[in-house]
């Protein structure tokens, strides 16, 4: 699993370096996906189970 964790955390250090820089589309796209992914009509678990049906399927690896 060290594969995953590296990944992980790679993922998290590009991020926060995205969050320093004066774009304002990351964090704006961050703030979208937390109503998006709320629990509602749809719960969250299943909200998030569909997101990474899409991403398979589309040959997403991140």
């Amino acid at each position: 699993m060290s594969g995953w964790s590296e990944r992980v955390a790679r993922k998290k250090r590009l991020n926060g370096q995205v969050l320093l820089s004066r774009m304002r589309v990351f964090p704006g796209f961050q703030e979208l996906g937390k109503p998006v992914f709320s629990d509602g009509a749809i719960s969250r678990k299943h909200k998030e189970l569909m997101a990474l049906a899409v991403a398979v399927s589309q040959n997403c690896f991140d």
